[in-house]
C-alpha cells in the first residue's frame, strides 16, 4: 500500500468516526414527559385500543360531495347522494367487552353510502362529516373552536381522539368500485392532515388501518400535556379508472390506537377554579 492510499483510507476512517459520535451526541426524537413528584405507577406508555364512533345510530352524520349537488336535475353532477343508517356489519367485528363510553358495546349497525356521478372525472369525491363536536369523555358537553375567518367560536364537525392517537381503524365494505378512502385529521394548531388508507377497490368488508405520523403534534411540554387532535371528515375520492357507475358502500366501527398517559401531581385540578379553558384552541359548554 503506497502512501497515498494510507491517507486515502486514513481520512475515510476519521469521517465515519466523527459521524458515529455526532449522531450519539445529538438530541434524540424520543416523547419527554413531564417530571413530577409523582412517579408512573406502572409505565409512562399507557396504550389502549378505543372505539370512538361505531355507527349504531346516525347522531348527525352528513354527506356532501364535489362538485356539490345542486337542485335544476338536468345541471346536477351528482344525480343520486345518499347517506344511511343500516342493519348489519362485518361477521369478522367483534363488540368490546368493556368500554368507558358505552362505544362498541353493540354490533347491529353501520352506516351506508349511495352514490352515483353523472360524468367520470378525477375530481369527483364524497364527504362524510361525523356529528358537532362533543367533549369525548362528557358527550352533554359541546366543544366550540376559535375560528379565524369569523372571529367567533363555532362547533365544528368533529370526532375527538382521546390521548395521543398512533393510528385510525375502520372497516369497510367495498363492491369493487375504482376509489380510495381518507381520513382528515385537524390538529390543536387547527392545521389539516390528509391520511391515506388507500384502495377500496375490493367486495366485501375489510379493516382499514392507517398510521398518524409522529409529525402531527398531539402535545407540549406543559400541563396538559395532551392536545385535542380530531377526526374532520372521510372522503371517498375517485381515480383516474373510476366509472360513472352507481355505487354502494358501507362502513363500521372507527378505532383508534391510543396513549393516554397523562402526568399526575398534587394540585393538579386548581386551574378549573377558572372555568373553562381553551386547551387546544378549543372550549367546552354544557348545553342549557
Amino acid at each position: 500500500m503506497n502512501k497515498s492510499s494510507y491517507n486515502k483510507i486514513l481520512a475515510v476512517l476519521v469521517c465515519c468516526a466523527a459521524l458515529v459520535i455526532a449522531g450519539t451526541a445529538m438530541p434524540q426524537g424520543a416523547y419527554s414527559r413531564l417530571n413530577t413528584n409523582v412517579p408512573a405507577d406502572i409505565s409512562e406508555n399507557e396504550l389502549k385500543a378505543v372505539v370512538v364512533e361505531d355507527f349504531e345510530a346516525i347522531k348527525d352524520w352528513t354527506i356532501e360531495s364535489t362538485p356539490k349537488k345542486i337542485a335544476d336535475e338536468k345541471k346536477n353532477p351528482i344525480p343520486v347522494l345518499d347517506l344511511k343508517l343500516i342493519e348489519g356489519g362485518p361477521s369478522d367485528l367483534i363488540p368490546e367487552r368493556w368500554s368507558a363510553d358505552k362505544r362498541g358495546l353493540e354490533k347491529k349497525n353501520c352506516i351506508g353510502v349511495h352514490f352515483r356521478f353523472k360524468y367520470a372525472d378525477v375530481g369527483n369525491s364524497v364527504h362524510l362529516l361525523p356529528p358537532l363536536e362533543t367533549q369525548w369523555d362528557d358527550p352533554t358537553k359541546a366543544v366550540f373552536t376559535f375560528d379565524p375567518r369569523t372571529g367567533t367560536n363555532i362547533q365544528e364537525r368533529a370526532i375527538q381522539l382521546p390521548g395521543r392517537a398512533k393510528g385510525i381503524s375502520i372497516w369497510a365494505h367495498g363492491r369493487g368500485n375504482d376509489y380510495t378512502l381518507e381520513v382528515w385529521v385537524k390538529d390543536f394548531k387547527g392545521d389539516v392532515h390528509i391520511l391515506k388508507y388507500g384502495s377500496i377497490n375490493f367486495v366485501g368488508w375489510r379493516p382499514l388501518k392507517v398510521d398518524i405520523p409522529s409529525f402531527i403534534p398531539q402535545e407540549v411540554q406543559s400541563y396538559p400535556q395532551t392536545k385535542v387532535t380530531k377526526i374532520v371528515r372521510f372522503v371517498i375520492r375517485s381515480t383516474p379508472n373510476t366509472g360513472p357507475e352507481e355505487v354502494f358502500m358501507f362502513f363500521d366501527q372507527v378505532k383508534i390506537l391510543t396513549d393516554v398517559f397523562e402526568v399526575n401531581f398534587d394540585g393538579q385540578a386548581l386551574h378549573k377554579a377558572f372555568g373553562d379553558s381553551t386547551g387546544g384552541g378549543t372550549k367546552t359548554d354544557t348545553p342549557k
